[in-house]
């Protein structure tokens, strides 16, 4: 599908989209391929172009690889990612900003791919109820894109429409609170006209836009919004925890039937994914021990806590994981002591063989999973009681994921708690420094150790990213963010 879509050949001009696009996107289409002016004729057509919109979920750290984020901040070591290590250690600058700036190329490769979607999918005929879904599902998944940028960058450039030349896309940055605004008004379109039901296909649901306009609302501290769009999900009766603390991540242990996720990227399931771009955590994490959990971070747990034993591993000599049935498999390096097997169902001896060429990958990333969700119900309540809640639901809900780790439940849930709870059921997800962020307590983690004798510098500066050198150097319309 993905290369169906590269045959229409679009022409995505200018600035990061320019730059952002691959080499197939701005060659001149052979005459044997699909030309864009005989494109946009059937429903199928735009299904195709539809699928090309959420192939660019795929872009780098926006899925598996948003992972690394954890280890930006207190959660992990990133030994496979310099610009993450240079981020740990206090270096975060317009020059030395590589993942950041792959980050932002690839939203706007995402939003040039809706854009263009939202400018030519009508061309075809459709009953007008499905043009509604395929709209909203492409501005749903704009969104997406832009609030990625916001929460990094804080007010950065809006492209509403497909640039005509090169000129259009050399402007400058609208505000934080432009951006937003956008936002909402996709998201508002995308909440009316997504189907109202549970989350399986890999499309773009009605809670899965809900639990984005959470996301926003937690960000930016708007409690009531917070607790609105989360009830809204969960009086959906559309979904529960998984039983098990696995299934959500491994399609091994049930993740296509988990009833817990509400919006993920779907992955077909292979042997070396990292290879075939198709999946990477197992291989990245676990084989490799590309990014391993900090002391800091294990030290949250509770020694009764199921997690530990399900998501990480100790390995004493940095190489050996010890499966369930006693199996000694060497991996290449955990540089901390832990390994991370949150997205691997490392004691199913099916899944793996002693290479990294022979482990099964290719799970789906889940964005917003029921967990998660709780967890921003619970904390907005909190915070509206000034750091301390006695509600009920608030309670009932933390106490769910606790019981599901093998944990005692909780009569009251503080500001402390909640945050705990936060890191120890969401880490690896890509959401802790972002935390750190709209928490503001980088002082707080500043000088962790992270590894052996290296701690962690926290610059607050940090809490709004830096515009890349090279970017500025396009668009000149562009102003620099404070501090850099």
């Amino acid at each position: 599908m993905k290369n169906s879509f590269r045959k229409i050949g679009f022409l995505l001009l200018g600035g990061s989209l320019l730059t952002a696009c691959d080499d197939t996107f701005l060659e001149k289409v052979p005459q044997q391929e699909i030309a864009a002016g005989n494109f946009w004729t059937t429903e199928s057509d735009v299904e195709m172009a539809l699928a090309g919109c959420y192939a660019r979920l795929k872009g780098s750290f926006l899925t598996w690889s948003r992972s690394y984020f954890d280890a930006a901040v207190d959660n992990g070591w990133a030994q496979h990612q310099t610009p993450i290590r240079l981020m740990q250690s206090g270096t975060l600058d317009p020059v030395n900003s590589g993942s950041a700036n792959s980050l932002y190329t690839a939203c706007y490769q995402g939003i040039a791919t809706a854009n263009v979607f939202l400018a030519n999918f009508k061309k075809a005929p459709m009953a007008d109820a499905a043009a509604k879904r395929y709209e909203a599902e492409a501005r749903f998944l704009r969104a997406f894109f832009y609030f990625e940028l916001a929460q990094r960058w804080g007010g950065v450039v809006i492209y509403k429409q497909v640039p005509v030349n090169i000129d259009d896309l050399k402007i400058a940055r609208s505000s934080a609170e432009e951006v937003y605004q956008f936002i909402q008004e996709d998201l508002a379109f995308a909440t009316e006209n997504l189907p109202d039901i549970a989350y399986q296909s890999g499309h773009a649901v009605k809670t899965s836009a809900l639990a984005l306009q959470a996301r926003i609302a937690l960000f930016k501290g708007e409690w009531d919004k917070v607790i609105t769009n989360t009830e809204a999900i969960i009086k959906s009766s559309h979904y529960a925890l998984s039983a098990d603390l696995k299934s959500p991540f491994v399609k091994g242990a049930g993740q296509l039937t988990s009833p817990e996720i509400i919006f993920s990227v779907k992955y077909l399931e292979t042997r070396d994914g990292r290879q075939s771009n198709d999946g990477g955590q197992e291989v990245e994490f676990f084989r490799w021990g590309g990014l391993t959990p900090t002391r800091d971070l294990i030290d949250e747990y509770d020694p009764a806590d199921l997690r530990l034993s399900e998501w990480y591993y100790y390995a004493p000599d940095k190489t050996t994981f010890t499966r369930k049935d006693g199996f000694k498999f060497q991996t290449e390096f955990t540089a901390t002591n832990y390994g991370l097997i949150k997205f691997l169902d490392a004691n199913d001896p099916s899944r793996f063989i002693p290479s990294e060429r022979d482990i099964i990958t290719g799970h789906d990333v889940v964005l917003f999973r029921l967990a998660d969700v709780y967890l921003m119900y619970a904390e907005a309540q909190v915070e509206k009681g000034g750091g301390t809640t006695a509600d009920a639901n608030a309670i009932s809900y933390v106490n769910a994921i606790r019981k599901r780790a093998g944990l005692t439940p909780i009569t009251s849930l503080t500001r402390t708690a909640i945050r705990k709870e936060r890191r120890k059921e969401l880490a690896f997800e890509g959401l802790r420094y972002f935390d750190v962020v709209r928490w503001k307590i980088g002082k707080e983690i500043n000088g962790k150790l992270i590894h052996s004798n290296i701690n962690l510098k926290w610059d607050d500066k940090f809490y709004v990213w830096p515009f890349s050198q090279s970017e500025m150097d396009i668009n000149r319309a562009l102003v620099q963010n404070s501090g850099y």
